[in-house]
């Protein structure tokens, strides 16, 4: 590999498709307003997300060729979620229509040393009840360049975690790029199912996202402690655990989002690349910001990531656009980054400012 784009990896499946397509669950999200608590909420915001469903939908609102693949309800609610996503240009031709529920969640925002919550409603969804026999893969990823899912689809169910490694397989077999953030959820399975599930599945990865609280509980690393506090003092240790995973899994590529976080509303972020191929890595400025709400952040990493693996941009451009594209994320209410790729450029190199753009 050069550093002819993104690690000389390419977005380009064997039949040619350059789509995007991003499989997981979208639920239905349920805020209380002005930062109240649960307990103290009359009414609630309505809106669509999910860890795959907000990455296709900053994909294709920064001009790329997105879709999405799940398994959402034939009915009302389930047309509300994917129309969310259609609104933005997101594919959901492939999406199975099936079971009665669509999962939920609240997310309470919170403030100061009051962090955000999130208490989830997603049992007995219609994904959580789907057979992994409902994809038909081969089928499902005509035209597809990149295939990507989150640590949060395979803790779904034991049938899901089965359904992303047919999928990683059928990717492999056509030539398709993989790309995984591993996303770990504490409250969907514990440090030995995530451990032992994604240690399988990454065999099967290209691209690899682990993130500061992914590494010890999600993968089991230990040469990084996971600190939200003081994780910038540990770029070190995330080279290391990059360098590990490649070793192990023979993954091409890692990237890790890495944050100081003193309060809800103050922090500072920066990401790490790192390549197999010459024993690289790239390090981004760290950014200081003002979180607005600190939810999908992540998400706007990876679409921004690939974006960049899209465009063929060199592992710098591509690691500093991908974490501003993280950042404009915190300003932003919601699970979805409205941000195009002019607004996310401005901010990766420096040339966005503070007065109005007239």
């Amino acid at each position: 590999m050069g550093d002819d784009g993104l690690l000389g990896i390419t977005a380009t499946g064997g039949d040619g498709g350059r789509t995007v397509l991003t499989f997981g669950e979208i639920m239905m999200r349920l805020s209380p307003k002005d930062h109240l608590r649960l307990e103290q909420a009359a009414e609630f915001d309505v809106r669509y997300g999910g860890a795959e469903a907000n990455t296709a939908l900053s994909l294709a609102y920064q001009g790329d060729e997105a879709a999405f693949v799940s398994v959402v309800p034939d009915n009302r609610i389930g047309a509300c979620a994917l129309r969310s996503l259609r609104a933005y240009g997101v594919d959901t031709n492939r999406v199975v229509r099936a079971g009665d529920r669509l999962g939920a969640y609240f997310f309470e925002i919170g403030a100061s040393q009051r962090g955000n919550g999130c208490v989830y409603d997603r049992r007995y969804s219609a994904m959580s009840l789907a057979s992994h026999t409902v994809f038909d893969w081969d089928e499902i990823l005509q035209g597809v360049g990149v295939f990507y899912f989150s640590g949060v689809t395979p803790a779904v169910s034991e049938e899901m975690a089965l359904a992303c490694k047919e999928g990683l397989s059928a990717a492999r077999v056509r030539g398709i790029t993989t790309v995984c953030d591993v996303n770990y959820r504490g409250k969907m399975w514990s440090p030995a199912r995530s451990q032992r599930t994604m240690a399988e599945l990454l065999d099967l990865v290209d691209v690899l996202i682990a993130n500061d609280e992914d590494a010890p509980a999600g993968l089991g690393m230990t040469c990084v402690t996971g600190s939200l506090e003081h994780g910038i003092e540990e770029r070190d240790g995330y080279i290391e655990m990059a360098r590990e995973i490649c070793r192990a899994h023979g993954c091409a590529a890692v990237a890790s989002v890495v944050r100081d976080i003193q309060c809800v509303e103050r922090s500072q972020w920066m990401a790490m690349l790192y390549s197999a191929a010459g024993d690289r890595h790239w390090l981004s400025p760290v950014h200081d910001v003002h979180v607005v709400e600190g939810v999908a952040a992540g998400d706007a990493f990876n679409a921004g990531l690939i974006h960049a693996m899209l465009a063929g941009w060199d592992p710098q451009r591509a690691l500093d656009y991908a974490i501003a594209a993280s950042i404009l994320k915190l300003t932003v209410p919601g699970d979805s980054n409205l941000v195009s790729e002019e607004e996310i450029s401005a901010v990766a190199t420096h040339r966005s400012g503070m007065r109005v753009s007239r």
